[in-house]
């Protein structure tokens, strides 16, 4: 049987190939039959290439199918601030009518003049790749921009005579089934432009530092550059402006040439078009042709910020609200290149405020003249909504070490005390209670702990050893707290805290964390009594969210960042909700609103004893300082926490090897929390206040001491020498004894 024999047999045999065959055969014109039946005879001869073709036409995904890989962009909440962009590979899809026609016509005119003319197949490539590699030729491409795009769909590269039957079958679906325009913004969104850029959205930006947003504003030069690229991005022989700058001018002079050939671009244009001008390294504006180098720096990956660090949280959240699960069920299992675009709580105005004080590397910043181990970490909170509106636990990519995070809590100090304020007053004990505050020694009087004040004496309070609660929380008197701990339950403590907000807490020996919103360790079977004055470490977000949760009257709302996620439709190129990644508020009462602004009220007598009052504005705050164990008279741990009507800050300076070196300051002097972390926490907040124009807001004052039994202390609280304090009329709105 001769060969022409055997293909009209096997096309009798596959009806599929046969229908395949016929319909392939009826969009030819009468001068390329010839080659086809030669590209049929090879295929035949070589090993069945058409039983290939028709399986290929019958399965070949379409483009709307395909799950390609696209940026996750990340914004603050203004929308419009770019956090980070993510994903395996750097590309955004764009839509076409981003692009003037004439840009688009230089995006191809190197690669498919006649793209417009044909129906999407190379014929004569394809003969010439099939002779080639039946005769031992060289492989050669030459593919239309359709087969191009079948290419980069079905993920084969390989160049050889099967792979050119299978573009053909595949670009001929894609023409029967799309128009040009279509196929042409297909293309463009997945043809790789080297520099590590895929899609003309993330080339722009790569090349020229044109954004994917502002894509309109592309000209035909630039353009041309990017279309001579495209006939090899990369290799010493290709047309990078970088790597081979003659070759890349040659390039893109013979895409003008052919845009003028084609009537897409006039003689007297073209004679005025200037090649694009290389950006200075040292200062690249848009529009200007960049470096390899400054390309790396574009907005791909973290951009070596400060927000880097809260990538964890928003994966975390998108887990958490289903989001991911809802990706992984329409085949995309990696979030970061699925395309969404990612609105999160972060106020660029907060955030700026709040990395101009801890960044070192900030002008102006009062880190900037500290020692090298010295380091800042804080978070900043919106009251009632939980909305993290500031984050900073260091200035790197998202990949070192996160100072404000769980993975690197501090002992509290002091800054713990407003939790065990509110557990004594949980427990009606009132802030009018009295206490001797009086150092403890062990076997002294019957103590069985060694507790000092930290420096302070009780000579220095006119009260003695029979001071208020109050006074000595105002005055931060350690022994006072222990005692009320001693009184009510470690675990009481500890309870507030997790109701305030502190999810996690870290035992000291061994050194490991304790998920109080999994249950609280009942009695001192994991905390002792020194919970009452901050010895066991929390982290400084939970610190932060403990603050806003005393600022919104006892509503608790979980720290979050996560605010909206969109996905683009890429028919139509719009934006779409995914509901799933709706902010989901459930703010909840976990403290009595009388019993958090009880503890409002002494707080806001602490300011102006440590000179950190806010312009114009009431304001509640607590410093904290712990001890360095390993160097006697030094501090390891420094703290401000504090609060208004619309945020709540915790601030943290440390060591970045922990306790190892003493935290000093550039004189050799101790850092205290009322010191360098209380002056960053109050330039933070006139800041803050001032750029997101909040206005003035009075604080709640509580009952001024009238909530809980003033009896309930460590003696009984008389009125004048020899009275006690009337029981407050709980039926009757509570008024000072006259």
């Amino acid at each position: 049987m001769n060969l022409q024999s055997q293909v009209a047999k096997w096309l009798a045999d596959n009806p599929a190939a046969g229908e395949f065959w016929r319909r392939f055969r009826r969009r030819l014109t009468g001068r390329h039959k010839k080659r086809v039946v030669m590209l049929a005879v090879a295929g035949i001869v070589a090993g069945g290439g058409l039983i290939g073709g028709a399986y290929f036409y019958d399965s070949v995904q379409e483009p709307g199918e395909l799950n390609l890989t696209n940026n996750t962009e990340i914004f603050a909440r203004d929308n419009a601030t770019q956090l980070a962009r993510l994903g395996s590979q750097n590309r955004v899809e764009v839509p076409l009518e981003k692009l003037t026609p004439q840009v688009q016509k230089a995006l191809i005119a190197g690669e498919d003049k006649h793209f417009y003319e044909h129906d999407g197949i190379d014929l004569g490539g394809i003969a010439r790749a099939a002779w080639n590699n039946f005769t031992g030729g060289e492989t050669q491409g030459g593919s239309t921009i359709t087969q191009q795009y079948a290419r980069q769909a079905a993920g084969d590269l390989e160049i050889s005579y099967a792979r050119k039957l299978r573009e053909a079958i595949m670009a001929r679906k894609l023409e029967d089934n799309y128009s040009k325009e279509q196929i042409l913004s297909f293309y463009l969104n997945t043809v790789y432009f080297g520099r590590g850029a895929h899609g003309i959205g993330a080339a722009a930006e790569t090349y020229f530092a044109i954004p994917p947003d502002k894509l309109e504003t592309l000209t035909v030069a630039q353009a041309a550059v990017l279309g001579a690229v495209l006939r090899q991005p990369e290799g010493k022989d290709g047309y990078d402006p970088a790597q081979n700058p003659q070759n890349a001018q040659d390039r893109w002079a013979y895409v003008l040439n052919n845009m003028i050939e084609m009537d897409w671009l006039s003689q007297q244009d073209r004679d005025a078009m200037k090649y694009p001008a290389p950006a200075d390294p040292k200062a690249p504006k848009a529009g200007e042709l960049q470096s390899p180098e400054s390309a790396k720096s574009a907005a791909w990956g973290y951009n070596d910020r400060a927000t880097g660090h809260i990538i964890k949280y928003i994966e975390a959240e998108l887990e958490q609200r289903g989001v991911k699960q809802e990706l992984r069920d329409r085949g995309l299992n990696d979030w970061m290149s699925a395309g969404l675009r990612i609105v999160t709580t972060i106020d660029p105005r907060a955030q700026a405020a709040l990395e101009a004080q801890l960044n070192r590397g900030a002008e102006g910043s009062p880190m900037r003249a500290q020692k090298d181990n010295l380091l800042a970490a804080g978070v900043a909170i919106e009251p009632g909504n939980g909305r993290v509106l500031a984050y900073y636990g260091g200035n790197n990519k998202g990949t070192d070490t996160d100072w404000a995070s769980d993975a690197e809590p501090h002992p509290p100090a002091s800054s713990f005390k407003p939790y065990t304020l509110a557990a004594a007053l949980a427990a009606n004990i009132s802030t009018q209670s009295i206490w001797d505050a009086s150092e403890m020694k062990k076997g002294v009087n019957g103590a069985q702990f060694d507790v000092a004040n930290a420096g302070r004496e009780n000579s220095s309070l006119s009260c003695g050893t029979r001071c208020t609660l109050e006074t000595l929380m105002i005055q931060s008197f350690n022994v006072a707290f222990f005692k009320v701990a001693q009184k009510i339950g470690p675990d009481k403590v500890a309870t507030m805290a997790k109701n305030a907000g502190v999810k996690t807490m870290w035992t000291t020996a061994p050194f490991q964390p304790v998920h109080l919103d999994k249950g609280v360790p009942a009695g001192r079977s994991t905390f002792d009594y020194h919970v009452g004055f901050g010895q066991y470490p929390v982290s400084v977000i939970d610190h932060a969210s403990g603050m806003a949760t005393l600022a919104g009257h006892g509503v608790y709302a979980t720290p979050h960042f996560l605010l909206s996620v969109d996905r683009k439709n890429r028919q139509t190129g719009a934006w779409e909700k995914m509901a799933s990644g709706d902010e989901r508020l459930a703010p909840k009462q976990t403290i009595p609103r009388a019993v958090a602004d009880e503890v409002t009220y002494v707080l806001k007598k602490v300011p102006s004893t440590q000179g950190h009052t806010l312009s114009g504005r009431q304001v509640a705050s607590k410093s904290g300082t712990w001890e360095n164990g390993q160097n006697a008279g030094t501090n390891a741990h420094a703290w401000y926490v504090g609060y208004t009507e619309q945020i709540a800050t915790a601030i943290w300076v440390g060591s970045r090897d922990h306790n190892a070196t003493p935290i000093k300051d550039p004189k050799g002097n101790n850092i205290f929390g009322s010191g360098l972390p209380g002056q960053m926490w109050e330039n933070f907040m006139n800041e803050a206040h001032k750029v997101l124009q909040l206005p003035a807001k009075r604080m709640t004052d509580g009952t001024g001491g009238r909530l809980g039994d003033r009896n309930a202390g460590e003696f009984p609280a008389t009125f004048g020498r020899d009275r006690e304090w009337p029981k407050p009329d709980r039926s009757k709105p509570p008024r000072w004894p006259r």
